[in-house]
């Protein structure tokens, strides 16, 4: 029986003194109608989650099966600092004159250099949600706002799958 490949790596790894390092969660990018939107402090809420549906057989005290029900996805959360320029907020200020955008977005993860190494595209987002600065003359802190944007679905393409995959090679 062949060693599974992450095993195998691993290995190699150890004998070779080369090591990588999980993804750095600081340099990231967000994407939405073909343009990077804002320079965000925080990205949060990138989760999807599967309802588990417990069924018991009549009579069958020592068993349970589980079932799979539906998919939920959490809303997307952004903090950025204030500024001039502000895309976010036109896409909020449509869903408040009713106007709801819905638009597929990505977020990407970068490497040190800026080069994106793996990607999640957001289906169908639109804002729901913006929080303004709080104002506080004691504080020398940015002004910053926050955004949730509720969405229909998140994909990590194989594309993406991929390009992370060929950050393990030499």
């Amino acid at each position: 029986m062949a060693l599974p490949v992450n095993l195998a790596l691993a290995t190699a790894q150890r004998a070779t003194g080369l090591r990588r390092d999980p993804f750095a969660g600081y340099n990231f990018l967000f994407e939405t109608a073909g343009m990077v939107v804002g320079g965000f402090t925080t990205i949060s809420g990138l989760t999807s989650k599967v309802e588990v549906h417990t069924v018991r057989e009549g009579g069958v005290n020592d068993r349970e099966y589980k079932l799979t029900g539906p998919v939920t996805h959490g809303d997307l959360v952004f903090e950025a600092g204030l500024t001039a320029v502000d895309p976010m907020w036109l896409w909020f200020q449509a869903t408040l004159d009713g106007k709801v955008q819905r638009r597929n977005a990505s977020v990407y993860l970068l490497d040190a250099r800026g080069v994106p190494v793996t990607w999640w595209n957001i289906q169908n987002a639109w804002p729901v949600e913006w929080q303004g600065p709080s104002f506080d003359a004691s504080q020398t802190l940015f002004a910053s706002q926050r955004f949730t944007l509720t969405h229909e679905g998140i994909a990590r393409p194989p594309m993406a799958l991929a390009v992370a995959a060929a950050t393990l090679l030499p």
